[in-house]
């Protein structure tokens, strides 16, 4: 973020730097360049149309010469071979190859204060747009920011909520050894006791068992002393009864 707000400071630097040279340069035109007094003279050198006019080339040093372009606005570039001995004409070349004279007077060296202010101007609205996109770049960030700060605070929530759902199942967890230890001393007992039951059951069997042999016994005999009833029975009443009675 630090870099963002950077980049939006030294945009702005630069937005303040540009206003303040376009304010100075609207206050005055650019001096014209002074060839006339005897400055030196480079051939093939870059000079500009001075700011504010449109002037002709023609094709001898002088007003009486026929026109080869009927004006070079402000801020076109030339290539300069020199002046005549009087420093009134120059002779240039346009880009597009055109040689002729023109005014000495209408040639800088440096680029027109128009020109500059066109080029900072697209400069101005340049570092406006890039401001602008920082800008929105670093609410984009803020914004980022905010929506981590936000799952952040859900995270935490989540932790918190992990770590007590972590201790409920500790306790669960404990209660659960308990109860595993309960359920095998009940299984102890269960066995237990069903091994008792067992040993009743076969007791019981065994009982039951002798009873059914004693019904049986006691069936058999009396089924004998039945048979012996049934037997005796008849000769001891014959022995009683004698002829003429009973004794």
């Amino acid at each position: 973020m630090g870099s963002f707000k950077a980049a939006i400071v030294q945009s702005m630097v630069a937005i303040t730097l540009v206003a303040a040279f376009i304010a100075s340069a609207a206050q005055g035109q650019p001096e014209a360049d002074a060839n006339a007094s005897g400055a030196a003279v480079i051939e093939g050198e870059t000079r500009y149309i001075t700011d504010l006019i449109f002037t002709p080339v023609r094709t001898g040093p002088g007003g009486d010469y026929r026109i080869v372009n009927k004006g070079l606005p402000s801020g076109t570039s030339v290539t300069y071979f020199g002046t005549t001995d009087d420093g009134v004409w120059a002779e240039v070349e346009t880009r597009g190859g055109t040689r002729g004279y023109l005014r000495a007077q209408y040639l800088q060296t440096e680029t027109p204060r128009a020109t500059q202010i066109n080029t900072l101007q697209s400069q101005l609205a340049q570092s406006n747009e890039r401001a602008e996109r920082l800008s929105a770049e670093l609410n984009d960030v803020q914004a980022r920011l905010t929506s981590i700060s936000s799952e952040a605070g859900s995270a935490e929530q989540v932790l918190s909520d992990t770590q007590a759902e972590l201790a409920e199942i500790k306790r669960i967890s404990s209660n659960a050894m308990q109860l595993d230890q309960l359920t095998k001393e009940l299984s102890a007992k269960i066995e237990n006791v069903t091994s008792q039951n067992d040993l009743l059951l076969l007791e019981n069997a065994r009982l039951g068992d002798r009873v059914a042999s004693n019904q049986r016994l006691e069936g058999v005999l009396f089924l004998v002393a039945g048979i012996v009833i049934a037997l005796v029975l008849p000769r001891l009443t014959a022995k009683r009864r004698r002829p003429g009675g009973w004794r």
